[in-house]
Formats: structure tokens, C-alpha cells, sequence
């Protein structure tokens, strides 16, 4: 793998590829970090490029930017996308400090400086308080806008040939 990538041992958990290998990593940082990863095996993992001391807000930025580049500049994950769940995750989390102050102003500036949203759910409150109220200004007050009053005014689609057995409806 680390051949691979250019002599760089990095496997994402969020690439659905290598969810599996990525856990592992994350593992292995962890025994590092609390000083219970053998010797030979942190050695081994060393030669081949392992990068211990990563920083994680870094690279899940540059997740984000990338994912933000490949879908039009939105920078926005939806929380159904399984492939991207580690990254949804992540930026639920930037949202939560952001709503608490909690988040470093230099890296509020760079989620916005890609297009992140803080407040997406807001966003979508608004769309939808907009769409009704244009509904209810295309409303005429009887429930029903731009209703046909006469024959001439359904789609020729609608209007079927008189009958003379019949007799006709009448449009009210």
C-alpha cells in the first residue's frame, strides 16, 4: 500500500476501500500514542512510511476539500452517505464547536473559505418557509390557484368531444 502511494502509509477510514486498513492505522496511532505498540512492530511500521504524529484536522479538511471539489464546490456531506461517514462525523463536530466557539477562528476560515456551512439545517428551514409563502401568495383564497373557469381554459388534453347522448359537464 505504502509503494503504492508513494512511500506514504495513509489510508483513509472514510474511503470505503480501505475502511478496514484505515481503522487499523487509527489503531495503531493509538497504542503509539499510549506508548503500548511494540517496539519492532512501531519500527517496522516506520520503514515502510507510517505516519504516527499526523494531524487528523488537517487531513480531514483536505477531505473535505476535495469532496467539496468533485460535487460542484458544495461542501456540504450528507449524513446518509456511508462511504463518507468518518467525514460526516467530522463535520457534524466542526458545527458543534463553531455553534459553541469553540473553533479556532484560522480553521472557521478555511471551512469557509471552501464553502462549509455551519448552519445547513437553517438553510433548508428557509427554502421552505420561501416556498410556502410564495404558495400561499399564488393562492387565490379558495385553496386552488389559477383553477380553469371555462372549457377554453383546460389542456386540449383534458377536453373530451361532446357526445350528444350525454349530456355535458358543466365547469363551476
Amino acid at each position: 500500500f505504502a509503494k503504492a502511494n508513494g512511500g506514504v502509509a495513509h489510508a483513509s477510514r472514510s474511503d470505503p476501500e480501505r475502511a478496514e486498513l484505515g481503522h487499523w492505522c487509527t489503531y495503531q496511532r493509538h497504542l503509539e500514542k499510549n506508548r503500548k505498540l511494540r517496539p519492532d512492530r512501531k519500527k517496522r511500521l516506520l520503514e515502510i512510511g507510517f505516519v504516527f504524529d499526523e494531524d487528523t484536522w488537517d487531513q480531514s479538511f483536505e477531505e473535505l476539500r476535495l469532496f467539496a471539489e468533485g460535487n460542484g464546490g458544495v461542501a456540504h456531506v450528507p449524513q446518509r452517505d456511508s462511504g463518507r461517514l468518518e467525514l460526516g462525523i467530522w463535520c457534524r463536530v466542526q458545527m458543534a464547536s463553531e455553534k459553541i466557539g469553540d473553533l479556532r477562528p484560522d480553521r472557521k476560515a478555511r471551512l469557509l473559505g471552501i464553502g462549509f456551512d455551519f448552519n445547513p439545517h437553517e438553510a433548508a428551514r428557509e427554502h421552505s418557509s420561501e416556498k410556502r409563502r410564495l404558495d400561499a401568495e399564488a393562492d387565490d383564497g379558495g385553496g386552488v390557484a389559477d383553477a380553469p373557469t371555462t372549457e377554453q381554459d383546460l389542456p386540449s388534453s383534458h377536453v373530451s368531444t361532446h357526445d350528444p347522448e350525454r349530456p355535458a359537464l358543466r365547469l363551476v
